[in-house]
Parts: C-alpha cells; structure tokens; sequence
C-alpha cells in the first residue's frame, strides 16, 4: 500500500494530472491525499516539511 502512494506522490510531483474520472474514484482515499500532496509541492527531508510556505533552499 505504501508503494502504491508513493507511487501516485511521485505522479502527482512529477505534474501527471490525474483524468477526472480516477479523481472522483480515489476521492478521500490515501492515493487522491498522497497524489494531491505531490501535485502541490509537498515534500519532507531531514525531518523537516518544506511546502509552497517554506520553500526548500538547498546547502550551498
């Protein structure tokens, strides 16, 4: 189950729109949340939750 949202962060992160009909299928489901999630440009490192918010800036 875990790959499968992984899976579907790494879709929605990678700018695969999901067709309307798949979005209404998985709607409140851990696949729509994840892709959703990956969609808007959340991601985690380190320990810390960077977003649209709090942009990543990467060690120079």
């Amino acid at each position: 189950m875990t790959t499968i949202c992984q899976w579907f962060y790494l879709a929605g992160y990678g700018g695969w729109i999901m067709p309307r009909f798949l979005r209404r299928l998985t709607a409140r489901s851990e696949f729509h949340r994840a892709w959703v999630t990956g969609c808007l440009g959340f991601f985690e490192e380190g320990g810390v939750r960077f977003g649209p918010a709090s942009p990543y800036y990467p060690p120079s």
